[in-house]
């Protein structure tokens, strides 16, 4: 599905079809609904983006409840929420993303089963960029998202697909709010001996400060050792942890590092890092702004 398209080494376009799912399904939302928001955009205010990230306490807002903003005394529905984060955050995870799947993960089989089991998933994200990368690879989606409004939209998002409702994203899908069921999910989507490939994917999954650690691991780990006759592969990407205060980086990339030891008992670990910076072009008035992002892969090859 080349429906994302890469003109210069790191400057992604969506085809006109995503493109229409971007105006239809987060653009005018956005502006119907937000129309103060939404002037200040197309007019380049300069306290836009601290208005926003204020709004959206930095992405760590309840997706699910009515907020209040005292310097603009406005109420925020959930909605409303959602919306603002798929302007503002959707661009660059979509394409950072799909940079990071096109240039580190071998081309996907059509032969080959594949599990993305995505944690955070927000209104799909990740999920798009990864089918365009995969193409037509036998691919089921699990995302997890605390937040019911944005599981929502992902399935609103999923049903439009890359065609406009001709085909969905994904035929194989499920939408969860707690990845303690994803053991069973796995059970029911995997059959003895299809040697399926597991792909979990952490796209600023980490910056949740209700994340537990220990808990993410044990689920992790058992699943490892029930599937350990499947390809693994763990994908974290998050900002770049130089831009990035000293507490907040111990709080992001330090809960990154402990997960990684707490799985170090696994074998056959191979580790690749990087700092990369994407360019993407805001939803509304086209304009390019750079993004950098760090990002690690950790696979597991026990076949």
């Amino acid at each position: 599905m080349s429906y994302i398209h890469c003109p210069n080494d790191n400057h992604y376009k969506p085809n006109e079809s995503l493109k229409n799912l971007f105006e239809e399904l987060i653009v005018q939302p956005f502006e119907h609904d937000l129309p103060v928001l939404s002037e200040d955009v197309k007019n380049n205010k300069i306290y836009y983006w601290e208005d926003i990230a204020r709004i959206l306490k930095q992405g760590q807002s309840n997706f699910d409840e009515v907020s209040f903003d005292k310097p603009s005394n406005e109420y925020y529905f959930p909605k409303d929420k959602v919306s603002i984060y798929c302007v503002h955050h959707m661009p660059r995870h979509l394409f950072g993303s799909y940079h990071i799947f096109t240039n580190c993960l071998t081309p996907m089989s059509e032969k080959r089963k594949v599990i993305f089991i995505d944690f955070g998933c927000g209104p799909l994200t990740s999920g798009i960029a990864f089918r365009a990368f995969a193409g037509q690879s036998d691919i089921t989606y699990l995302g997890i998202d605390s937040s019911r409004t944005m599981l929502d939209k992902a399935t609103t998002i999923n049903r439009y697909g890359p065609n406009k409702y001709k085909d969905s994203f994904f035929d194989k899908i499920e939408l969860i709010r707690d990845y303690d069921y994803l053991k069973g999910l796995l059970d029911r989507y995997i059959e003895n001996g299809d040697r399926a490939q597991i792909i979990f994917n952490f796209c600023y999954f980490f910056s949740s400060p209700t994340l537990d650690i220990n808990d993410l691991s044990d689920v992790l780990i058992q699943i490892m050792k029930e599937r350990n006759q499947h390809k693994m592969c763990l994908i974290y990407q998050n900002p770049d942890h130089r831009s990035l205060s000293g507490a907040r980086r111990l709080k992001v990339y330090g809960k990154w590092k402990k997960l990684k030891t707490n799985l170090s008992v696994f074998r056959s670990q191979v580790t690749q890092s990087n700092v990369e910076t994407f360019s993407y072009c805001r939803l509304i008035n086209g304009l390019l702004h750079n993004s950098a992002v760090y990002y690690e892969i950790l696979c597991y090859e026990y076949i």
